[in-house]
């Protein structure tokens, strides 16, 4: 249950960060690629949803591949909102579902 609330905390701060894009200062380019690969990860999320009710995948082992494909996206996110003219109130936001990410995996 905190994984799935820390990973669509992650996915919420990125969007609205890359939702501002345009005259945030956030490359265009690095946005179209964060929204590219949220959208991918969401995808990847139900189909993996999809392996566990069939019980093909287990559900620890899927929780750990999307808290991966995760912290790279909110990696990638805060790399590319570290130059660009985002209220602090964001970043420091996108920073701490980071930080929260982080240490959700690091204690699997």
């Amino acid at each position: 249950m905190i994984r799935k609330l820390l990973t669509a905390t992650a996915v919420l701060v990125s969007l609205t960060v890359v939702a501002c894009g345009g005259g945030s200062g956030i490359d265009e380019k690095d946005a179209d690629q964060i929204r590219d690969h949220a959208a991918e990860i969401q995808q990847d999320a139900q189909q993996t949803a999809k392996e566990v009710q069939s019980g093909t995948k287990d559900a620890e082992e899927a929780a750990k591949e999307i808290e991966s494909d995760m912290n790279d996206l909110a990696n990638e996110t805060i790399d590319a909102t570290k130059e660009a003219n985002i209220p602090d109130e964001a970043r420091e936001q996108l920073e701490a579902a980071q930080d929260q990410l982080n240490a959700a995996q690091d204690g699997n």
